[in-house]
Parts: C-alpha cells; sequence; structure tokens
C-alpha cells in the first residue's frame, strides 16, 4: 500500500475516533454514541491507535505530524473518558 492510502486511512480513523464522543454531547448523535459503546467501549482507543499507527506510515512532512498529533489527541481524549467511564461511576 502507497504512503497516501496510509494517510487517509489515519485521517478516516481519527474521525471515527472523536466522532462518536463529540456526537454524543448532541441530542441527535446520542443513539451512535449509546451504539458504539455498545459494540465495545473500547473501539475509539482501538480506532485512535489504528489511526496512530498508520499516520506514521504516511506522507512525510506536515502531513504526517498533523496526523499523528490528531491521533494522539484523539487517543487522550478516548482515554480519559474511558477512565472516566469505568473508575468515576464505581458505588463507594
Amino acid at each position: 500500500m502507497s504512503k497516501r492510502v496510509f494517510s487517509i486511512l489515519s485521517g478516516t480513523l481519527f474521525v471515527f475516533t472523536v466522532f462518536p464522543l463529540v456526537a454524543g454531547l448532541t441530542r441527535w448523535g446520542n443513539v451512535i454514541f449509546t451504539t458504539v459503546l455498545s459494540i465495545s467501549v473500547f473501539l475509539p482507543l482501538i480506532f485512535g491507535v489504528l489511526g496512530l499507527v498508520f499516520g506514521l506510515f504516511g506522507i512525510k512532512g506536515y502531513v504526517k505530524v498533523s496526523l499523528v498529533l490528531v491521533n494522539i489527541f484523539g487517543i487522550c481524549l478516548s482515554s480519559f473518558l474511558l477512565v472516566v467511564a469505568i473508575f468515576g461511576f464505581q458505588q463507594p
């Protein structure tokens, strides 16, 4: 596969990582958020890691740096929400 395809996959996986989390904040996106979480709680995190890996093999230069940084942001956002969901909602 070419480096261009890796960059496109990285950008697509970033959208798959962030869109359900951001759409969960809206009234119409709650269905998307619950559908993704019903498949797996870790799915946005998995998409973020795959996007980071594809971004590392993508086009060199500013595109590569941008894709790696946005995917790291998506991983951090997913990880934060995952930690809050797992540890924050426990009964004392």
